[in-house]
């Protein structure tokens, strides 16, 4: 198969020097990328910068900072070739600094603003960033695949089932994915990374406590 990975967490630029981030390694993309390209899948990962890289060398590796340098990544990919499967693990962010505020002045944010000088206050004012997992459908589709599979990852913190369905349910619906990949930060270690493969309809359709498990559980499903 032909597979698509994303991984790691997005750096936002406030100025040309400081960003916000999260707090996303890339590991899960990268053992994921090993582990398929190693069943002999022909896999690209475009995973952010400072994230954990692959160790297989027939992986293709692309390279990103920004949620909209990610975005056009993966567009380039998905509409110049045809790919059987999308795994968006990325930790894309959610809000992007739009605004500046300090010394009476307000600027635009961005990798390109002047760097800020110190001391005083600063008010940043953030912006919903587009939703890329709502465009992969479309984006599999141009590249010639429209049948590949899309599979997105949802991520929370000590939640409950009822956050849990409300989560993964908002991301069905906006995404069209054909499966989502649940996992709560509150059970994991360095050891252990619980996850629950979810189908449209809600139902678990496969778990496990590895990344490696969660490997051939996709490629059960994607097969």
């Amino acid at each position: 198969m032909k597979i698509l990975i994303t991984g790691g967490g997005c750096r936002e630029y406030i100025d040309s020097v400081r960003v916000v981030t999260n707090s996303s390694t890339g590991r899960t993309s990268a053992v994921l990328a090993d582990e398929l390209a190693s069943r002999k899948n022909d896999v690209c990962l475009i995973t952010a910068e400072s994230a954990v890289k692959t160790k297989n060398p027939s992986v293709k590796v692309i390279l990103y900072q920004t949620g909209e340098e990610l975005a056009q990544r993966i567009r380039e990919e998905l509409t110049s070739q045809s790919y059987d499967c999308v795994i968006h693990a990325a930790a894309v962010s959610d809000f992007v600094p739009d605004t500046i505020t300090t010394g009476g002045k307000t600027i635009k944010a961005g990798k390109n603003a002047e760097k800020l000088p110190s001391g005083g206050e600063m008010t940043v004012t953030f912006r919903a960033s587009p939703k890329i997992a709502d465009r992969l459908h479309e984006w599999a589709k141009e590249g010639g695949n429209a049948s590949a599979k899309i599979i997105c990852f949802k991520l929370l913190n000590n939640a409950g089932k009822a956050e849990e369905n409300q989560a993964v349910g908002k991301l069905f619906a906006h995404s069209n994915a054909d499966y989502v990949v649940y996992n709560d930060l509150s059970e994991m270690t360095a050891t252990v990374h619980p996850f629950k493969i979810l189908s449209a309809k809600s139902e678990c359709v496969a778990s496990g406590n590895t990344n490696k498990e969660l490997a051939q559980k996709i490629l059960e499903l994607v097969i």
